[in-house]
This record gives structure tokens, sequence and C-alpha cells, in this order.
């Protein structure tokens, strides 16, 4: 499979997030509003939320998606913009965003 003959069939979207300080519990709030959206939402698979032990301003929010196509109605759609604002607010703007394709592999 290439990318320019046919789309990967599931997607995961990692953030890599510093929260300002005293933001962490609005943070974690608007980001429920989100997950909770997105669960509503066609395609989405399920999101994890992780905290850095070493830095805890330092956060990992990462989403699967059932397509590419899925995620990116996801994100131009109106509702994303506006349940995002908030968490957004919540962040420094040194943020990362990838979007990469997940191929399972298993133990030999």
């Amino acid at each position: 499979m290439t990318a320019a003959t046919s789309a990967p069939a599931r997607v995961r979207v990692i953030r890599l997030l510093r929260v300002r300080d005293g933001m962490e519990a609005e943070f974690v709030r608007s980001y429920e509003g989100v997950r909770a959206g997105a669960e509503g939402f066609a395609g989405h698979l399920g999101e994890q939320l992780c905290r850095s032990l070493d830095d805890p301003a330092q956060w990992l929010l990462t989403s699967e998606w059932a397509d590419l196509d899925a995620i990116r109605r996801w994100r131009t759609g109106d509702a994303h913009r506006t349940l995002v604002e908030p968490m957004n607010a919540c962040l420094h703007d040194d943020r990362w965003t990838g979007v990469f394709q997940v191929r399972e592999t298993a133990p030999r």
C-alpha cells in the first residue's frame, strides 16, 4: 500500500502538549468535553491522555480513527473547533501534532 494508491486503514493522532501552570484541572475538564464529542463522531475509535512523570507540564494525547478521512472530517468540523478552544487556551504554543498509520505487531 502506498499513500498515492489508498488511505491507511487506521490512523493515530499524537499530540505532545505543554499545559500552563495552574491550568491542569481546566485542561483535563476541557479535554473531557473534546473526548465526549469525539466519542459520538463516526470513525472515532478511542483516546488516551497521559501525563509525564518527569515533567508534569508535559502531556501526551492520542486518538485513534478508522481512517484518514474520519480524522479529517472531525478536525475540519465546526463542533471540533468549538470544543478544542477551551482546551487549547490551557496550552503553551510549543505543541506538536502528528498523524500516523497504525500497524499492529504481535510478539513472535
